[in-house]
This record gives structure tokens, C-alpha cells and sequence, in this order.
């Protein structure tokens, strides 16, 4: 009830435009990544309980008839037994199940995270390709004025018709780039449409709000504490228990019972005792589980090892990519924009009179038009660095 009250309320259908924030919060109230973890959660946390149940008694009834001499009658036997399980050997079944609790309480804690970075860098990606299209939009509008201001002039010098063919070879260039801009758009949309289950016109993404320094040690010392390093120790401890288990299933379960016997002959007869049945492992005795099981525990610590110096490698990568588009961001600031605008404009102005020809035009025009992808380009890259390191060390966005 809570999720569909939390969708009605940020529904897009009362809102064209949508913030990241809301998005997250759709993403992990919907997304099916989480919702499986939940469900894996779920059977966990069964297993768990059912692993604590001793196996159920056993009854056991006989009937007969006793002849001896000239006596007769009925006999019947009555046994009530309770199979216990070898010392150890229910304790490392619900240990092995509390680690198998714990990676899955984990496996949940990082798709929410994934899903949560995804949404993340996806509509900070999304927020730049709108701004830019607005830029690409106006940008071949006024192009297209020029291209039919060239064209109405009735008698075109053979410089000017060379000016027009430029002209319009750009206006088909600025095609394709917005052909390939809206199906990258078209792509986001989709994606977050996934995780989130809504649909929106425009999505607003707080990029004042960036984290502006970020320490390479800290995030290296922080790693360990991240959902995956976590459930790297607890598979290896699973592994380890897996060993022990080996060793102990070959051990028999004992069963342990009374028995009553009574015979119907005269005089009556009754007969008490108790009994304790166990299996003898003369034949198998575990030795091969033990072996196997050993091997999964020397495949998962190699494994995991390199997994651990691959982890600590992305760390290294993601923060050389924050400082580079770090840099990026301050060279190409949202502060310039307007600057960079008015040399397109002033540009412009000087080509419709005549004093730069159409090459020095086109060639301040891509300078200027390349110089605004890298604004908001840049700071995508900058976004997307910075959650994929919060990512490694597990923690959230920073909205």
C-alpha cells in the first residue's frame, strides 16, 4: 500500500517534470532488481528458521500373535523415537544458513544502491541532453535563417553560392547530431522507465550541489565497509562452513526412543525400554565431501582475491576519471555560457555583413557549440565518477 501511495503522489501524470530524487525513490520503490533481492531476502530468512526445527519423531507400531504351548494371544509393540542430530552438526546447518541470511541482506543493500547510482547518472545525462538540444534546436533555427536569407538573394556571387553550400552541409551535420541525440534520449527514457515504472517530459538535476573535493585515501580505506566487501568475508566464512558440514554429514544422527511391548497371554506380560539406534560409518565417512568441499573453499578464496585487487583497481580508475572531468568542470563553467553564446551571435552577425567569409563563420561556430557540450558533457563525466566511486564503497547518492 505504501509503494502504491508513494507512486500516485509522484506520478508524472501531476508533474511534466520530475527531480532525481523522486526518481530514486520510484527506482526503489518499483525496481524488479530490488524487488528479487527482496524475494531471495525472503526464502533466506525461511531457510534460516527451518534449519533450527529438529526433524520430526518417529512412531512405530507392531501387532502380532504369541503362541507358546497350550498359551495364545495378541502381542503388539509400541516405539516412540526422536532422531537427534550429531553434536555440531545442527549448529553449522544454522550457521551456514545465518551467512547465506546475511550475503542476501547484503545482495539487497547493493542492488538498491546500483539501481539508486543508475537512476542517478542517467538523468544527470538526461538533464544535459535537454539543455543541449535546446541549444542544437536554436542553433539550427538560426542557421536555416541564414541558409534562406542566401538563398533569396537573386543574383549569387559564385562566393556566395560556396557560402550556401557550407551553410546547408551544416544544417545537415546539426540533423544527424540531434537524430543521435534524441535516441540517446530516447534510450535514458527507456531505461529509467524500467526501474522506475513512470513516464515524464523532463527530469531537473541539482548540479550546484556536487560534492567539490573528494580524498582518493578515503575512499580506498572505505572500500571494506562496502556491501560486496563485506559479502566476499562472509562467502569465504560460508565456504569454511561448508568444510565443516563435510566433515560432520558422515557422522550418523542418532535416534533415541522408548518402546513398550505388551503380550495378552496369562499372565499378562509387559515390557519397558528405551533405545538408541545410530548408523556405523565403517563404508562412507565423508572423505570425499571433505574434498570437495576444501576445493570450492580454495576456488572462492582465489576468486575472491582477485575480485578484492579489482575492487581496489576501480577505485584508482573512477578517481583518476573524477579528477580529470574535475578539471573538465572548471574550465568549461555554467558561468561562461552566456560569454561563450554571445560570440556565436556576434558571429553570426558578422558573416550576415559580410566581413568573415562562411568558413570563419563555421569554424567559430563549432569552437563555440563544442565548447557547450563540454559544459554539461563534462559534468556528466563529473557525475558519473563520483557515484561510481560512492557506488564501491556503498554508499548513496548525494542528492
Amino acid at each position: 500500500m505504501k509503494i502504491l501511495i508513494l507512486i500516485f503522489l509522484l506520478s508524472p501524470a501531476f508533474a511534466t517534470t520530475i527531480s532525481v530524487g523522486d526518481l530514486i525513490k520510484l527506482g526503489e520503490a518499483y525496481s524488479p532488481q530490488i524487488r528479487g533481492q527482496e524475494l531471495n531476502l525472503n526464502a533466506s530468512e525461511n531457510l534460516l528458521k527451518q534449519s533450527r526445527i529438529l526433524s520430526n519423531p518417529v512412531f512405530t507400531f507392531q501387532g502380532g500373535s504369541l503362541k507358546s504351548g497350550s498359551l495364545a494371544g495378541a502381542v503388539a509393540d509400541f516405539t516412540f523415537g526422536q532422531p537427534l542430530p550429531w553434536p555440531g552438526k545442527r549448529k553449522a546447518r544454522i550457521e551456514a544458513q545465518e551467512f547465506s541470511l546475511k550475503i542476501a541482506q547484503l545482495s539487497k543493500e547493493e542492488a538498491k544502491l546500483e539501481v539508486s547510482h543508475r537512476i542517478f547518472i542517467n538523468v544527470a545525462e538526461l538533464a544535459a541532453l535537454q539543455e543541449l538540444e535546446g541549444h542544437y534546436s536554436e542553433r539550427k533555427r538560426r542557421f536555416s535563417l541564414i541558409e534562406k536569407s542566401l538563398r533569396s538573394r537573386p543574383l549569387a556571387s559564385p562566393k556566395q553560392k560556396a557560402d550556401r553550400d557550407l551553410i546547408e552541409s551544416q544544417i545537415n551535420l546539426m540533423e544527424k547530431t540531434m537524430l543521435d541525440l534524441i535516441a540517446r534520449k530516447e534510450g535514458l527514457l527507456w531505461d529509467l522507465k524500467i526501474f522506475t515504472n513512470s513516464s515524464f517530459d523532463r527530469v531537473s538535476f541539482p548540479w550546484e550541489s556536487l560534492p567539490t573535493a573528494l580524498n582518493r585515501m578515503d575512499y580506498v580505506q572505505s572500500l571494506e565497509n562496502s556491501p560486496r566487501f563485506k559479502q566476499i568475508n562472509l562467502e569465504l566464512s560460508l565456504a569454511e562452513n561448508k568444510i565443516t558440514q563435510a566433515r560432520l554429514e558422515a557422522r550418523p544422527d542418532v535416534l533415541v526412543g522408548v518402546n513398550y511391548r505388551q503380550e495378552n497371554v496369562a499372565p499378562v506380560n509387559h515390557f519397558y525400554h528405551g533405545q538408541v539406534s545410530v548408523v556405523i560409518p565403517i563404508v562412507d565417512y565423508g572423505q570425499h565431501s571433505v574434498e570437495v568441499a576444501r576445493a570450492e573453499r580454495s576456488r572462492t578464496s582465489a576468486f575472491h582475491h582477485l575480485e578484492r585487487d579489482q575492487l581496489s583497481s576501480l577505485v584508482h580508475q573512477y578517481f583518476a576519471q573524477y579528477e580529470a572531468s574535475k578539471k573538465a568542470t572548471e574550465v568549461f563553467k555554467f558561468k561562461n555560457l552566456a560569454q561563450i553564446e554571445k560570440k556565436f551571435y556576434d558571429a553570426e552577425e558578422s558573416f550576415r555583413k559580410g566581413l568573415i567569409d562562411a568558413l570563419t563563420f563555421l569554424q567559430i561556430d563549432s569552437q563555440v557549440h563544442e565548447n557547450i557540450d563540454q559544459i554539461y558533457l563534462s559534468r556528466v563525466s563529473y557525475v558519473a565518477s563520483i557515484s561510481n566511486l560512492n557506488l564501491l564503497i556503498g554508499k548513496a547518492p548525494e542528492i
